[in-house]
C-alpha cells in the first residue's frame, strides 16, 4: 500500500512536471507569433542570392497576420537583379516596396557593442536611374532598427595622386575601389588624406565631364585623367574623388508616414540622396549615420538626407554626415505653390506638379509681394485635374493676391526641429540648410563644410520654390570649426559658420531687393565655440538676431550684417 502510495505521487510529479513544462512551451510559441523572421521564408544571410522576394514575402505575412514586428539575422542580405528595371518607367521601381502598414517595425540585430550586424547591400551595376532598396509608404507607426546600407561595387571612387604633368594627372586608385576604363568624372574633388578631410568639391558636375583612363598593370591600380581644374589644384600625395553619376534617387526612403522612428541605420555609399523623407509627420532619427568607414573619402554625390515636406516633430538625435561632398549634409525644408487665378471669392488654382492635395481643415498662408505671411485661411476643398490643383477656403481671398502670389501650405512645415549631439562634416555645401521654423540647434558639429548652416528659402519662379523663411530658431551650444572648404561649380566659397539669408530671385518677381527685410525672424545664437573660422555669421534679410556669450579662437569677424536687410542686432541675452 505505501509503494503504491509513492508510485502514485511520483506519477503525479511528472504529470504536473509536464504540464508546466507544456504550458512554458506555448507561452514561448504566443511570445514568438509576435514577431515574423524573415529567415522562415528563405531569407538566408550571406547565402549570395537574391532576398527581395523572400523578404516581402515575410513582411506581407506581417501585415496578413497583424504582427508588426519582422526579424533580421546577423549578416548580409542582397538585393540584386530586379527585373524590368532597365525599362523606361525603371526610375520608380524599387526592389521593396512597402504599403499601408498601421504599426510596422524591421529590425536587424545588434553585436554585444550595440553596432548594427545586419546589412543590406545592393548590387550597383554602374547604371543611371538606378531602383530603390526600401520605399515604406502610406503607414503609421513606423520603426526601422538595426541595419547598415551599402552599394557593391561603390557608387563613387577615389585614389591618390602620384604624378602632374600638365593637365594629365595619374592616380593610384585605393584597394577596394572601383577602375573602370572610359568612366567619367561625375563631382570630382580633392581630399586631404593627412587631415582626413576635403580639399575641394565640385571640380567638375555633370556636363562636360573627363574621362579616366587605365594604365600599367593591374596590380598597380593607376588611372589618368586630363583635366586643367583637377591637375591646377590637386598636389602630389592629395586624394581625389569622383562619383559614377549624378542622379537623384535615393536607397532608403519613406513617403506619408505617421510616426517615423529610425534607429541605428548606417549608410556607406548611395547615389543622389541617400535617406529621403517625403510628407511625412513626428519623425525621429536616432543614431542615423551616412559616414566614411576604412579607406573611403566619400560617401554620396548630393544631400545625405533630405526631409521633404515634414510635418509635427521633428529630431535628429545622434545623426551623423560626412562625406556627401556634391551638396548638403541635411536639407530640410517645405515647398510653395503659386497661384495661377482667382476662380471664385474664396477660390483660386495654383500651379503643381506631382504634390498631393491639400488637406481640409489644415491652414494655408499667403506671401506678400515683399514675401511676408500677410493672409492666413484653411482649406475648404482642394482637387487636382491634371497640373492644376484648385483650392477653395474658408474666407475671402485678398485684393491683392494675383499669379505668382506665393502659397505656404502650414502643413508642409514642422511644428518644431531638434537637432542635438550631431555631426556635420566635410559636405559639400551646408551641413544643414534649414527651412523651417522653431527649431532648436544644439550639441553638434559643424567641421570643414562649404558653411555650417544656411537659414532661409528660396524662391526662383520656374525652378525653385523651396519653403519657408524660419522663425524663432535657436543655435546653442555647438562647434563651429574650419568651415573653409572650397566650392568650384554651382556655388561660391562662404568661408563662414553661418549663413542667413532669403535667397529669393527678385528680379524674375520684379521685386527690388533691398525691400526684402526681416524675412527671417528671431535667431538666437548663443553659448557657442567658433573655431578657424574667417567669419562666424553673415545676416541679410532678418530681423531681431541676438548674438552672445560665444566663444572665438582663431576667428576673423563676428558678424557681418547686411544694413539695408537686417532690422535688430543684439549681442547681449535678450
Amino acid at each position: 500500500m505505501i509503494m503504491e502510495n509513492k508510485v502514485f505521487k511520483y506519477a503525479a510529479f511528472l504529470f504536473l512536471l509536464a504540464l508546466t513544462f507544456s504550458l512554458n512551451c506555448v507561452a514561448a510559441q504566443k511570445s514568438n507569433k509576435n514577431e515574423i523572421a524573415v529567415r522562415d521564408f528563405g531569407a538566408i544571410p550571406g547565402d549570395g542570392k537574391d532576398d527581395t522576394k523572400a523578404i516581402m514575402a515575410a513582411i506581407e505575412s506581417a501585415k496578413s497576420k497583424g504582427i508588426a514586428k519582422v526579424t533580421f539575422e546577423s549578416g548580409v542580405y542582397d538585393f540584386k537583379g530586379l527585373p524590368g528595371w532597365e525599362r523606361a518607367e525603371r526610375k520608380r521601381t524599387c526592389y521593396l516596396t512597402i504599403k499601408d502598414f498601421q504599426k510596422l517595425e524591421l529590425s536587424g540585430a545588434v553585436d554585444s557593442k550595440g553596432e548594427a550586424t545586419t546589412k543590406f547591400i545592393k548590387d550597383n551595376d554602374l547604371k543611371e536611374c538606378q531602383p530603390m532598396i526600401m520605399s515604406i509608404e502610406n503607414s503609421s507607426n513606423v520603426k526601422v532598427s538595426n541595419i547598415t546600407v551599402d552599394l557593391s561595387p561603390y557608387y563613387y571612387s577615389a585614389g591618390k595622386i602620384l604624378k602632374v604633368n600638365g593637365d594629365e594627372v595619374t592616380i593610384e586608385v585605393f584597394e577596394g575601389h572601383p577602375r573602370i576604363e572610359g568612366q567619367k568624372a561625375y563631382i570630382m574633388g580633392l581630399y586631404d588624406l593627412k587631415a582626413k578631410k576635403a580639399k575641394v568639391v565640385r571640380l567638375t558636375w555633370e556636363k562636360d565631364l573627363p574621362q579616366w583612363h587605365l594604365v600599367g598593370n593591374d596590380k598597380d591600380r593607376q588611372m589618368t585623367i586630363s583635366n586643367y581644374a583637377l591637375a591646377q589644384s590637386g598636389k602630389i600625395g592629395d586624394g581625389v574623388f569622383w562619383f559614377q553619376g549624378n542622379y537623384t534617387g535615393s536607397l532608403l526612403n519613406f513617403a506619408h508616414i505617421n510616426g517615423l522612428l529610425l534607429d541605428n541605420i548606417n549608410i556607406l555609399d548611395g547615389y543622389g540622396f541617400p535617406l529621403t523623407c517625403n510628407f511625412c509627420r513626428d519623425i525621429t532619427y536616432h543614431k542615423v549615420s551616412l559616414k566614411t568607414i576604412g579607406n573611403r573619402i566619400a560617401t554620396a554625390c548630393r544631400d545625405g538626407f533630405h526631409i521633404y515636406c515634414g510635418s509635427g516633430k521633428i529630431v535628429m538625435d545622434g545623426v551623423y554626415v560626412e562625406g556627401c561632398l556634391g551638396d548638403d549634409g541635411q536639407n530640410i525644408h517645405g515647398t510653395w505653390m503659386a497661384v495661377l487665378k482667382k476662380t471664385s471669392a474664396n477660390s483660386m488654382t495654383a500651379y503643381e506638379s506631382s504634390l498631393p492635395c491639400l488637406t481640409p481643415g489644415r491652414e494655408v498662408v499667403l506671401l506678400d509681394d515683399n514675401f511676408r505671411p500677410s493672409w492666413k485661411s484653411k482649406v475648404e476643398s482642394c482637387s487636382k485635374e491634371g497640373r492644376v490643383m484648385t483650392i477653395a477656403f474658408t474666407d475671402t481671398i485678398p485684393e491683392w493676391v494675383h499669379d505668382k502670389t506665393p502659397i505656404e501650405p502650414q502643413e508642409w512645415l514642422p511644428e518644431s526641429l531638434h537637432i542635438t549631439n550631431c555631426v556635420y562634416r566635410s559636405t559639400g555645401r551646408f551641413g544643414i540648410i534649414l527651412k523651417g521654423s522653431n527649431a532648436l540647434i544644439e550639441n553638434t558639429l559643424f567641421e570643414n563644410n562649404v558653411a555650417g548652416i544656411q537659414m532661409g528659402a528660396e524662391w526662383s519662379w520656374g525652378y525653385w520654390l523651396e519653403s519657408a523663411n524660419p522663425q524663432h530658431v535657436e543655435i546653442r551650444n555647438c562647434t563651429f570649426r574650419d568651415n573653409h572648404l572650397q566650392i568650384n561649380f554651382g556655388g561660391e566659397r562662404m568661408d563662414m559658420s553661418i549663413n542667413i539669408a532669403s535667397w529669393t530671385n527678385t528680379l524674375k518677381l520684379g521685386v527690388p531687393s533691398d525691400v526684402l527685410s526681416g524675412l527671417i525672424n528671431d535667431v538666437k545664437i548663443h553659448d557657442n565655440l567658433f573655431e578657424n573660422e574667417t567669419l562666424c555669421a553673415k545676416l541679410q534679410n532678418c530681423s531681431n538676431v541676438w548674438f552672445w556669450n560665444n566663444t572665438l579662437k582663431n576667428c576673423g569677424k563676428d558678424l557681418l550684417i547686411n544694413e539695408k536687410t537686417v532690422v535688430n542686432v543684439f549681442r547681449a541675452a535678450p
